[in-house]
């Protein structure tokens, strides 16, 4: 069964920390997919602080889409789907 979640993460940029929310569909204990700029990536997180902030995670891959369809990926339609199924539509999207 899978979940979506609003999730906030704490970036480093540059010496400048910035919290930014990502929607996110969990796939797997701390394991889920975000959409956010040019990319659909599946993460690990690994560390949360007491807020529930994500402050350390690992990124296991990347699909680089166009901004524009990357912000129209409704997780909501997503989440009955497959892991694979997803990704299958997600490539066959870069391939348009």
């Amino acid at each position: 069964m899978t979940d979506v979640v609003t999730l906030k993460y704490l970036y480093n940029f540059d010496g400048e920390y910035e919290i930014v929310e990502k929607q996110a569909l969990v796939i797997a204990p701390s394991t889920v997919v975000t959409a956010n700029g040019e990319c659909v990536s599946v993460e690990v997180i690994e560390k949360t602080d007491e807020n529930g902030i994500v402050t350390d995670w690992q990124t296991l891959t990347n699909v680089i889409l166009p901004e524009e369809i990357v912000t129209e990926i409704d997780f909501e339609v997503l989440k009955d789907l497959s892991v694979a199924e997803m990704f299958r539509r997600l490539a066959a999207i870069k391939k348009a």
